[in-house]
């Protein structure tokens, strides 16, 4: 669990969480004490062979115990218990994210299905990685001195409704895969879970387990037109839209004139050169399925 995760939401379900899971196998609680401590605790999960990890927090904390599992070559499946602001990742996954016990009768049933983990410039991420305007909502997140009297989801509100404003567009971006590319984009996003930003379905076309990642593209536009786009991409309509680029592929190449700065699940990251490579590693994990899936128990 980590602690600090939606304001410290988490150390009001731990309780709940524990007993619930009980009922299926002995539990061991481990708390993250700094930010990257879940990879060690999801290596250690491995190490006593346990017959699943469950994650209590957000998808940083969720990024960073998959990318434990990933390193250790791990076949321990991962579940998510939601305690954090945006939870993208757990709403693609289907599982009862918000309920402990029904979530303990589906690591009783021990069906799994495969994760894939996509790869951006060498950094995994299970849910997906952006350029453009998210990159610089986090790097406007991750600056103490902007709007210090907010804090976790309205926070970041108020510093996206800023950039809304002030984003001057991604100029000098090339991206083969996605035609008739536009001057400037508004956002360019590697998706491999359908949800983005805790409230948009950037990618309804994404899967967990396809093997590939979707590629969504968002021309730049006036800041009344990024309005309404963002508001098409709450429920995933922004598809349709002339300003809107996708592709599907298992990878891509994005150039730029100088390294980008990208976002992977949340994590704010310099590109090494300005040629970014996106990868995906089909079936690299496994997560605990939903009731009723068909896939067969893990060995």
């Amino acid at each position: 669990m980590n602690p600090a995760a939606g304001r410290g939401r988490s150390r009001s379900r731990v309780r709940d969480a524990v007993a619930a899971l009980a009922t299926v196998a002995p539990v061991v609680v481990s708390e993250s004490a700094a930010p990257g401590d879940e990879a060690r605790i999801a290596a250690s999960a491995e190490a006593r062979t346990a017959r699943a990890l469950v994650v209590l927090g957000g998808d940083g904390t969720v990024s960073h115990a998959a990318r434990g599992l990933l390193a250790a070559r791990s076949t321990t499946p991962l579940a998510v218990l939601c305690a954090g602001t945006g939870n993208d990742l757990a709403k693609s996954l289907g599982t009862p994210s918000h309920d402990p016990q029904a979530l303990a009768r589906c690591v009783a049933a021990g069906v799994t299905r495969p994760l894939d983990v996509g790869t951006i410039d060498g950094v995994p991420f299970v849910n997906a990685a952006g350029l453009g305007f998210d990159e610089a909502v986090l790097h406007d997140v991750r600056n103490p001195a902007l709007a210090p009297w907010l804090r976790g989801a309205p926070r970041y509100v108020a510093l996206a409704a800023r950039q809304l404003f002030r984003y001057p567009g991604l100029a000098g971006v090339r991206i083969p895969a996605l035609a008739r590319a536009p001057d400037r984009w508004l956002l360019v996003v590697a998706a491999n879970g359908q949800w983005f930003g805790g409230a948009f379905r950037i990618a309804p076309q994404a899967r967990l387990d396809s093997g590939v990642l979707a590629l969504v593209g968002v021309g730049d536009a006036a800041p009344p037109a990024r309005a309404a786009l963002f508001a098409r991409a709450l429920r995933g309509a922004h598809l349709r839209h002339p300003a809107v680029r996708t592709a599907e592929a298992a990878a891509f190449t994005i150039a730029c004139d100088v390294p980008p700065a990208f976002e992977a699940d949340g994590e704010w990251h310099r590109a090494a050169a300005p040629e970014v490579r996106i990868g995906v590693l089909p079936g690299a994990l496994r997560t605990v399925a939903a009731a009723g899936t068909t896939t067969p128990p893990r060995d």
